[in-house]
């Protein structure tokens, strides 16, 4: 049961540093804040890393719930509500393409991108974290054995 308990924290802890990053990404990207002071580019491009990490951080995690937890491999593989959960995460890792790739040729480009480039990005970000939101619901379901 202990081993249950810290790795069911570990992927909380996961996913609340996802949502921090994610968060802390979508605040510094707007048009207002990179216009006026560009050098924060460079920081949400850290930030966009520690999104990635996150990403990461919450997949091996999570791997290691469907492989050492006490339900078991079979139980969590079986679970349809495990495939919702994989299909939605793999549909946000996919949102935060764009917005990684824009990140990077704006950096390139070495100069502020217009404010409609900002406001784009923004909005995948933003439907990216609404994408967030219902993962958790998944989780508590799954853990208490629906």
């Amino acid at each position: 049961m202990l081993l249950e308990s810290l790795l069911a924290f570990l992927h909380i802890s996961a996913v609340l540093g996802l949502v921090v990053f994610l968060t802390a990404k979508v605040a510094l990207l707007r048009p207002e804040i990179l216009r006026d002071r560009p050098q924060l580019l460079r920081r949400v491009l850290r930030m966009d890393h520690w999104v990635w990490g996150s990403f990461a951080a919450v997949a091996l995690t999570g791997a290691a719930r469907v492989a050492f937890g006490v339900k078991g491999a079979d139980w969590y593989l079986s679970n349809p509500l495990l495939w919702v959960k994989l299909a939605l995460f793999v549909l946000m890792l996919a949102m935060g393409l764009p917005s990684s790739s824009a990140l990077r040729a704006w950096r390139r480009d070495a100069q502020p991108p217009d404010e409609a480039a900002i406001r784009a990005q923004r909005r995948w970000l933003m439907w990216q974290a609404h994408v967030l939101v219902v993962l958790p619901l998944f989780g508590v379901l799954l853990a208490y054995g629906f």
